[in-house]
């Protein structure tokens, strides 16, 4: 049995796929998110090129994991993750955690808590928005990636699903989807989608200073990562820089990213929540602390994300965006 917690975009992506392959599988609901649930009455994942994947609403529970959990799949943001290891309380034996959160601290975190708990990372490397209660848009092919070493049998439930499930060793995909998620702060504070981040001068120019400034503190690190494209950072910086239109075009067709899609930050801002800027660009900014090679690029980033007014945002323009950075 799977207990999946968070019914956000990702959360209702996953859920769906796993649900309509007839995996077992329950959904967490907080007393307050209940009558909503039950209310939308199914799960609905609308899909590019206007289909709709839809499924039963999953059986609720207020608890986070039964004697018949195998799996508690989180799919919430890194700031929710600490009120769900206090509900989770004790975990009953044979019970593994699956974090699906952005960035690379979730893991640490799972297993600082819970040293007895197998904690598992499965890679993120679709975009979706949230539209409503069980209701979510997908806006790319839905992919994952779980490492190697990952459980077999969680392997075996994620396989025949629908969701393109790819292999990685050890947490090599969760630093290769960090560093493409540092544009999710450039995004933020222009409102960009992902078309605009790949195909503006400004932007892209932008990206490829950030992407190189982290790049070159994860290597000294010694950090093993493996970017989500075929193509090293050289290449891809390149790209970036050289690459026009084309840019935009590749990514698309590897991804089959929509025209509006945008990035997951973009969303939050829009919402007035918190960002995770902190667990993206704010990691770089750490490492190069450790190293004592700080990270200006991403630093400032990180300190314009988190001077917004989530109230009433203000975007900047490429080209002024561009301009605090100094680039």
């Amino acid at each position: 049995m799977i207990t999946l917690v968070g019914a956000g975009a990702v959360g209702i992506t996953l859920a769906c796929h796993l649900s309509v392959a007839g995996r077992p599988l329950r959904l967490y609901a907080r007393a307050k998110d209940r009558a909503a649930f039950e209310q939308a009455g199914r799960l609905r994942l609308e899909r590019p090129g206007g289909r709709t994947l839809e499924a039963p609403l999953p059986p609720l529970t207020e608890r986070l994991a039964d004697a018949d959990t195998r799996y508690l799949l989180i799919a919430t943001k890194f700031g929710a993750l600490d009120g769900v290891i206090d509900a989770l309380g004790t975990p009953p034996p044979g019970l593994s955690l699956v974090s699906t959160l952005n960035g690379v601290r979730a893991l640490p975190r799972l297993r600082e808590c819970l040293p007895q708990t197998p904690a598992l990372a499965l890679t993120i490397m679709f975009n979706a928005q949230h539209l409503g209660p069980l209701h979510a848009q997908l806006t790319t092919k839905p992919a994952v990636i779980l490492a190697d070493e990952g459980d077999q049998a969680l392997r075996g439930l994620l396989q025949g699903t629908g969701l393109a499930l790819g292999r990685s060793r050890g947490e090599e995909a969760c630093w290769g989807k960090l560093l493409i998620n540092l544009a999710n702060a450039i995004g933020a504070l222009t409102q960009s989608t992902f078309r605009d981040l790949l195909s503006e001068p400004n932007l892209r120019r932008i990206f490829a200073a950030v992407l190189e400034e982290a790049v070159d503190r994860i290597e000294a690190a010694g950090i093993a990562y493996k970017l989500p494209m075929p193509l090293p950072h050289a290449a891809y910086r390149q790209l970036l820089l050289r690459g026009g239109p084309l840019t935009w075009w590749l990514a698309r067709l590897k991804n089959g990213l929509d025209d509006g899609a945008y990035p997951s930050m973009v969303s939050d801002i829009r919402a007035g929540r918190a960002t995770e800027v902190r667990q993206l660009n704010g990691e770089i900014v750490a490492l190069g602390e450790r190293l004592s090679w700080p990270a200006p690029l991403n630093a400032r980033l990180l300190e314009l994300v988190e001077a917004l007014d989530l109230s009433s945002p203000a975007r900047l323009s490429p080209a002024e965006l561009r301009r605090q950075l100094g680039l």
